[in-house]
C-alpha cells in the first residue's frame, strides 16, 4: 500500500473526510477539523512507516521501535484514535499504558483531538502502576491474602518506599524480624514498605536509607551478617538463622503488610501475577482486550511478568519505545529482557528524527552505532557549530561559558536546559542561579518569591515549595511536576494545592513576618503548617491513593529542623536581582523533553555512575552509554557538552565527532 493510500484509509475513519478531494485538500478547505491551527495536515505529514503502523492490525502483536524524536507521542496517539473510531463494543476497550502523569495527559489530549471527543470510556489511557492497581488488584486481590477491608472498603492503600518513618509510626506495626546490619556491627530496622520482591530473580530487595538496594542473597552472604550467625549458630546450634528462616521472615512482613490493605508500587506487580494465575486473568482480558505500551524500554522485570501474563490470556500487545532510552537500571529495568521478550513480536521501526538538526542526529547515531536514524530538519540555526564543548575547571565554569554562548547567538530566552547526571550536582547548579537569598532554606525563599508576585519567581516558588510539602506526603524527584507524590494522581491539583498553600502562608502574620531568626520562624511553622495542609487538603483528596494522611503530626521537628548554625541568625532580606537563569534538570528527568538548546555537564571523575563523558558516554557500554544517549538527543538546534579539562588526544577525540571548542566560537565572534 503506497503512503497516499495508507492516509486516504485513515483519514476515512478519523475525519470523515470526502474520498473526492485530497488530504491537503481537504486541509485548506478547512473541512478536517483535527487540523485547526496547525500548519499542515495531520495525516498527510505523517510518514510512510507512521501511517503503516497506524494501520497494523489489532490482532497481531508488534513492537514499534520509535528513535528518540521519531513523533511517537502523536503516531501513538493518532493509531489509539484509528482503532477507537472504529470500535464496536460499549463494554470493552483498548487500554493505553504510559508510565507518567505527564505523559497520560499528552497522549489523553492528542487521542481527544484526533476523535473529536470529550471522553474515551470505555477506553483506558493512564499509567501501567493505575492499569494494575485499579484493574486487576483492586478487584481480586483481597482475596488472596485475607484482607478483611475497612468498612466494606477492600481498597489497598498504596505507600511509596521513601514515606517517612518519623511522620508515619504506624509503619512501626510492619517491621521485619530480621535487621540490616551494618558494617561498623549496627542493626538498623528493615521496614515493609522498603521491601520488594523480584519475580525473575526469585530474591527479596531492600532499601536501607533512600536509594541503595541490597538482594536478600547478597546481604545473607555478608561479612557482618555472617559473623553475627556464626555467633548465633555457637550458642543455639548450627540450625540456626538458615537462610530459608531469615527468607521466610521477609516474606511473612510482606504479607502482612498486604493482609492489611498496603501495597508498594512494585507490591501489585507481585499481587497481579497472582491474580493473573485464577480464572480472573480471563475476565481482565476480555475487558481489555488490546494493549498499548508507551515507552516500552522502561518496563521493569516484574512489570514484563505482568505484561506476558496479560498476553496469555489472549491480550494483543503493542510495545512503543526505544531500548537505547532505557535509563533505570537502578528500577530493575533490564533492556536485555525486553529484548528477548518482544523477539517474536511483529517489528516495524520509526527512524526518523524530526527534532534535532542533522549534526545532533548524525552524532547520537554514531555513540550507539545507528546509522539509519536520519534527521529532516534544515541546518541548524548555528550553521556548523551545533556541536560545542566547553572545558571547565569547576562544572558552574561551563555553565558562566553557556549561558554567554547564548547571548551571543541571541539564544538565551529559547527553551535552554543544563543536563546533569547527579542529583548532587543539579542542586549545586541550583544554588548558582539564587542570588540574595539562603539556600538551604527552601520553604522561606519561596514565601519570599511567592510574595513578589512576579511569574518567574513564583513559578520558582512553587518548585520549592513542593520540593519541601513533597517530602512530608511520600516525596518525588520529579521537578517538572513540581515534585508531585506518585501517590497523587492530577499534577494539575497538585500545582493549585501548592499554589492554595502558599497563599495561606501569606496570609498568617507569623510566617509572612520575616524579621525574626530562622529559629523563631520554623518553630512558628512547626505550629501552623500541619492546619493550613490539612485546610486544602480536601482539593487533591480524591486525586490521593493514600487516604489517611496524619496532618496533625506530618509537620514535627525531626522533618523539618532549621537549618545547621541558623538558629539565632536573623532572616536573610530577598534581594530583588534574582538572576533570570537556565533551569537544571537530571537526566533521568529530561526523558521525553524537547528543548531548543542543552548543556549537557560530564562529571569530572572518570569513575563516576554513568557522567563522564568519555569513560561512559564515548567509550563506555550498556547503561551508562545510553545515559549519553538520552542526554544528547534532547536538543534540536544546538547540543553543549561541558567537560573537565582536556589533554590534547581528549580534545582531538572530540573534535573528530565534529565537536567545536567554543573559546574558538567566541573569540570569533
Amino acid at each position: 500500500m503506497t503512503k497516499e493510500e495508507c492516509q486516504e484509509k485513515i483519514a476515512k475513519v478519523i475525519c470523515n473526510k470526502p474520498k473526492q478531494i485530497t488530504c491537503d485538500e481537504c486541509y485548506l478547505l478547512s473541512k478536517g477539523k483535527i487540523c485547526d491551527n496547525f500548519e499542515h495536515c495531520r495525516i498527510s505529514e505523517k510518514t510512510k512507516e507512521q501511517l503503516e503502523y497506524v494501520m497494523m492490525p489489532q490482532n497481531e502483536h508488534v513492537f514499534l521501535k520509535a528513535c528518540a524524536g521519531s513523533g511517537k507521542t502523536e503516531v501513538v496517539g493518532l493509531k489509539t484514535a484509528y482503532e477507537m473510531k472504529q470500535w464496536k463494543s460499549y463494554n470493552r476497550g483498548i487500554a493505553v499504558l504510559t508510565f507518567t502523569n505527564d505523559a497520560t495527559d499528552v497522549i489523553t489530549e492528542r487521542v481527544k483531538q484526533f476523535t473529536g471527543k470529550g471522553r474515551t470510556y470505555p477506553h483506558y489511557i493512564g499509567t501501567l502502576s493505575s492499569f494494575i492497581h485499579s484493574y486487576i488488584v483492586q478487584p481480586f486481590s483481597y482475596k488472596h491474602w485475607g484482607f478483611e477491608g475497612r468498612n466494606d472498603d477492600f481498597s489497598y492503600h498504596i505507600v511509596d518506599r521513601n514515606l517517612s518513618i518519623y511522620s508515619n509510626q504506624w509503619l512501626e506495626a510492619y517491621k521485619c524480624k530480621i535487621g540490616y546490619l551494618t558494617n561498623k556491627n549496627k542493626w538498623m530496622p528493615i521496614f515493609s514498605h522498603k521491601i520488594g520482591y523480584d519475580m525473575e530473580k526469585k530474591d527479596f530487595y531492600f532499601y536501607v536509607g533512600e536509594y541503595e538496594m541490597l538482594w536478600l542473597c547478597e546481604y545473607y552472604r555478608s561479612q557482618s551478617l555472617q559473623k553475627h550467625i556464626q555467633k548465633v549458630r555457637e550458642e543455639k546450634g548450627n540450625g540456626c538463622w538458615k537462610f530459608e528462616y531469615v527468607k521466610k521472615c521477609f516474606e511473612d512482613c510482606k504479607k502482612e503488610f498486604w493482609k492489611a490493605g498496603f501495597v508498594t508500587f512494585d507490591d501489585l506487580n507481585c499481587l497481579a501475577e497472582k491474580v493473573l494465575a485464577t480464572n480472573a486473568g480471563a475476565r481482565i482480558a476480555k475487558r481489555f482486550p488490546v494493549i498499548f505500551i508507551d515507552e516500552c524500554q522502561d518496563l521493569s522485570g516484574n512489570e514484563l511478568k505482568v505484561v506476558d501474563a496479560l498476553k496469555k490470556w489472549g491480550c494483543t500487545i503493542h510495545c512503543i519505545g526505544d531500548l537505547n532510552q532505557s535509563i533505570y537500571e537502578f528500577k530493575r529495568v533490564d533492556p536485555k529482557e525486553i529484548e528477548t521478550y518482544i523477539q517474536n513480536y511483529k517489528h516495524k521501526e520509526l527512524n526518523t528524527n524530526f527534532r534535532s538538526c542533522k549534526e545532533i542526529v548524525d552524532f547520537t547515531g554514531k555513540l550507539i552505532s545507528n546509522v539509519d536514524i536520519q534527521s529532516i530538519r534544515p541546518q541548524s540555526k548555528f550553521g556548523p557549530n551545533a556541536l560545542i564543548y566547553i572545558e571547565y575547571d569547576e562544572p558552574a565554569d561551563a555553565v558562566r561559558t553557556y549561558t554567554t554562548l547564548l547571548k551571543t547567538f541571541n539564544f538565551l530566552e529559547k527553551e535552554n536546559r543544563i543536563l546533569v547526571r547527579q542529583s548532587l550536582l543539579r542542586r549545586e547548579l541550583e544554588n548558582l542561579t539564587c542570588d540574595g537569598f539562603d539556600k538551604k532554606e527552601q520553604l522561606i525563599v519561596a514565601l519570599q518569591l511567592w510574595q513578589k508576585g512576579l511569574p518567574e519567581q513564583m513559578s520558582r516558588a512553587l518548585e520549592l515549595a513542593g520540593w519541601q510539602i513533597s517530602k512530608w506526603m511520600g516525596g518525588s524527584s520529579e521537578k517538572r511536576n513540581y515534585y508531585c507524590p506518585k501517590e497523587i494522581t492530577s499534577v494539575f491539583l497538585w500545582r493549585i494545592f501548592l499554589m492554595n498553600v502558599l497563599n495561606e502562608m501569606v496570609h498568617s502574620d507569623n510566617l509572612s513576618d520575616f524579621k525574626k531568626t530562622y529559629g523563631q520562624w520554623h518553630t512558628q511553622a512547626r505550629n501552623e503548617l500541619g492546619t493550613i495542609l490539612k485546610n486544602n487538603y480536601p482539593l487533591i483528596l480524591e486525586y490521593d491513593e493514600i487516604k489517611h494522611r496524619d496532618f496533625d503530626n506530618m509537620v514535627n521537628g525531626k522533618n523539618f529542623k532549621v537549618s545547621p548554625r541558623n538558629g539565632k541568625v536573623m532572616i536573610a532580606e530577598f534581594e530583588e536581582g534574582l538572576t533570570n537563569t537556565i533551569p537544571v534538570m537530571t537526566i533521568h528527568s529530561s526523558k521525553g523533553c524537547t528543548f531548543d538548546t542543552t548543556l549537557v555537564i560530564s562529571s569530572m571523575n572518570a569513575h563516576s555512575q554513568g557522567g563522564h563523558w568519555k569513560n561512559h558516554w564515548i567509550n563506555g557500554s550498556g547503561e551508562v552509554k545510553r545515559i549519553g544517549y538520552v542526554a544528547s538527543t534532547r536538543a534540536k538546534e544546538l547540543l553543549v557538552w561541558g567537560v573537565p579539562k582536556l589533554i590534547k588526544e581528549d580534545k582531538e577525540l572530540l573534535e573528530s565527532y565534529g565537536f567545536v571548542d567554543a573559546k574558538k566560537l567566541l573569540g570569533n565572534k
